[in-house]
């Protein structure tokens, strides 16, 4: 049997806007998503940059040319096997690749999913220790709804981006108007 280890983010200034999000239920859940956002850019490991990488960039060329999301799965195992190219970022890719074939236009809902579930994960690896009495989520039953709504927000917002990329340089374009929508909505 195994165990598993949560690495939240530091409790430093860059993320303390976050975790205040995590208490004060007066504080809007787009401004959680902001300063999600925000503090994600400005951390030593810097998600973006590993948004960014030609791993996750293969991620969208295999789901774009891919019949069905087994096929897709596939390859992109293969993929991260052959280039030990492997993260969470990467798993998270990976794990969303289903959610992109019940749509007719994959690449987008793909990328309404993905970006959804990185923000999902940074929740779940933070707001945990935010759950009781004297926090925006008083039970652990509040806290999942927090993250389905959370994470609805996120899909939504990058929805409303324009996903019209066929080169490496088009999904870096993507990733930084998609980051900075996200820092910004109201």
């Amino acid at each position: 049997m195994g165990t598993s280890i949560s690495h939240p983010s530091p409790r430093n200034i860059n993320w303390k806007p976050v975790h205040i999000g995590y208490v004060n239920k007066l504080i809007p859940e787009n401004r959680i998503i902001n300063e999600i956002w925000r503090a994600a850019e400005n951390s030593a490991q810097n998600i973006s940059s590993e948004i960014r990488s030609d791993s996750i960039f293969r991620c969208f060329e295999i789901i774009n040319n891919s019949k069905n999301f087994q096929e897709a799965v596939t390859k992109y195992e293969d993929f991260i096997k052959q280039s030990r190219s492997n993260s969470i970022v990467v798993e998270l890719a990976k794990r969303v690749i289903p959610n992109a074939f019940e749509s007719k236009d994959r690449t987008q809902k793909w990328s309404e999913c993905f970006f959804s579930e990185v923000t999902r994960y940074i929740v779940s690896r933070d707001a945990s220790g935010f759950v009781g009495g004297n926090n925006r989520n008083a039970t652990v039953a509040e806290l999942i709804q927090f993250k389905k709504s959370i994470s609805s927000k996120v899909e939504s917002a990058i929805g409303q981006m324009n996903v019209n990329i066929s080169t490496k340089k088009d999904w870096d374009s993507f990733v930084t108007n998609s980051i900075n929508h996200l820092k910004s909505i109201v």
